[in-house]
């Protein structure tokens, strides 16, 4: 039972005579009073030691909280710090791709380039000799006996007096039949 007003109204002594009051009922009420109050003294200083404690936590909670929060604070700043690393290494990785590639394409470049000049020089030495041996065969045309029965003077005169030379009477039968061969040549190439 806790001391409160309402304890206290519940207190019935009986009057002795109706001057005196019951010795013994006056002394059990205020030995259960005293023994009352002294557990309410002890339940207050077991609330105040916990209260103090409290209040020890709460601070230490506080500390912690701050410590905490610096902490976080310093984590947030390594982890931007080494995200803004990681950004530049990226940045110079791909500087540096590109550069590998612009490198490669140009490398590229010259090589086709010369893969194209030597094709080019080759086409045209192939060119030349097929010119050369179209020459020879033009000049084979023409039958040996015939420049030779040409006097070496009329070789080189070029007045106008010098009559020119005639061709052979088979020559149009001939260039004909090489006209046909190359027809037939250019046709199986589109074919």
């Amino acid at each position: 039972m806790a001391l409160n007003q309402e304890y206290f109204d519940a207190i019935h002594i009986d009057v002795v005579k109706k001057k005196y009051y019951n010795a013994n009922k006056v002394e059990a009420v205020f030995s259960d009073i005293r023994r009352q109050a002294e557990a309410l003294y002890a339940e207050n200083e077991s609330m105040k030691a916990q209260l103090a404690a409290m209040n020890g936590k709460k601070f230490e909670i506080g500390d912690a909280v701050l410590s905490a929060q610096a902490i976080y604070r310093e984590i947030v700043d390594k982890a931007r710090a080494r995200a803004a690393e990681i950004i530049a290494q990226a940045e110079r990785q791909r500087d540096e791709a590109e550069e590998e590639i612009r490198q490669r394409q140009e490398s590229a470049v010259q090589r086709v380039e010369t893969c194209y000049a030597r094709i080019k020089e080759q086409h045209m030495a192939c060119i030349e000799a097929i010119n050369s041996e179209w020459q020879e065969f033009l000049c084979g045309l023409f039958p040996e006996d015939a420049e030779q029965s040409v006097p070496p003077a009329a070789e080189f005169d070029s007045g106008p007096e010098a009559e020119p030379m005639a061709a052979p009477d088979d020559l149009e039968d001939k260039i004909g039949a090489i006209a046909q061969e190359l027809f037939s040549i250019g046709a199986e190439d589109e074919d």
